[in-house]
């Protein structure tokens, strides 16, 4: 059961959604050698969290069930990367417990394990904590994606790596059977985030001098000024707005045009595109784990010190 406030009243609905599965592996071991005032002590807290993570990607978690839960993106507010969101949300819990672990001593919480899937649902008024119900093979496959995924994985359906496949890095399609399914189904692992492709060039470009001179006269000011300036730009999706970024990093010398998004959704930093402009600039690929940052700048701060440039902007 998933839910939300919009779809009371609704007689039924059919959305296309994506859901998320996710796991603790090996919590049926670590809940039979423990009192289960011990096992609820020490899972609740990391629960409420992972939960919390889910939800900052937009993702509706109507209920915990001891080492699990399932989310829904989609309702009760759709998205257009609603995909990309819950994938980004799995991998974001699967790396929180390795970092609670890399900072608790003694007793270790078991990985996460976790399958996501696109497709459509219906969605129907419930009387359940959530509000409304999402019913369909959608919510059975992600959850037999779950179990198909062993400790520290997470699988997604083709339809969901189509849809997220310039953000998530994914390892190469796999048939596996899965229980009360007739045909093996299509997975790919998410492996982490993708790094930023570069445009495909040969589209024209067109009606756009206006824009192009306005932008040239603000950098011009910056650099005789020698102080920042934002230039934010507006409008409809599709008419245009990051091809024109595009078309002014390649009018710019190299090395003078870096790129840092700003996601609408898990954890917003105010910093976050700045931090991804250095981590591009020096080599690192997103959401490159601690140690990987360490090494990338003691390898920036030597050249540095030796006169030369990032490897990344030589």
């Amino acid at each position: 059961m998933v839910g939300g406030g919009s779809a009371r009243g609704a007689r039924g609905e059919r959305k296309l959604v994506t859901m998320l599965f996710a796991d603790l592996s090996g919590y049926t071991a670590l809940a039979e050698s423990l009192d289960p005032e011990e096992v609820y002590g020490f899972l609740r807290p990391t629960m409420a969290e992972l939960q919390a993570i889910v939800e900052s990607y937009g993702g509706s978690v109507p209920q915990i069930q001891g080492d699990g839960f399932m989310a829904v993106f989609g309702v009760p507010v759709a998205h257009e990367d609603d995909a990309e969101r819950a994938v980004r949300a799995a991998l974001q819990v699967r790396d929180r417990v390795r970092v609670l672990n890399a900072d608790r001593r003694g007793m270790l919480l078991p990985e996460v394990h976790a399958g996501v899937n696109s497709g459509e649902v219906m969605v129907a008024p419930s009387k359940e904590q959530a509000g409304f119900a999402v019913i369909g093979d959608t919510v059975n496959t992600a959850s037999r994606l779950a179990d198909l995924a062993t400790a520290g994985r997470i699988l997604v359906d083709e339809t969901t790596r189509n849809r997220t496949r310039t953000a998530i890095r994914y390892g190469p399609r796999r048939l596996r059977t899965a229980k009360g399914k007739s045909e093996p189904l299509a997975t790919f692992e998410a492996k982490g985030l993708a790094p930023r492709v570069a445009p495909t060039p040969g589209r024209a470009f067109v009606d756009r001098e206006d824009m192009f001179a306005l932008l040239g006269r603000e950098l011009e000011r910056t650099e005789r000024e020698g102080r920042a300036r934002v230039l934010v730009v507006t409008g409809e999706p599709g008419i245009g707005k990051s091809r024109l970024a595009e078309e002014l990093g390649d009018s710019l010398p190299p090395n003078a045009f870096l790129v840092g998004r700003c996601v609408p959704f898990g954890d917003r930093r105010p910093l976050s595109a700045l931090a991804e402009v250095v981590a591009t600039s020096i080599g690192l690929a997103a959401g490159a784990p601690t140690s990987a940052v360490h090494d990338a700048i003691d390898r920036v701060a030597r050249r540095v010190g030796r006169g030369q440039q990032p490897a990344a902007l030589a």
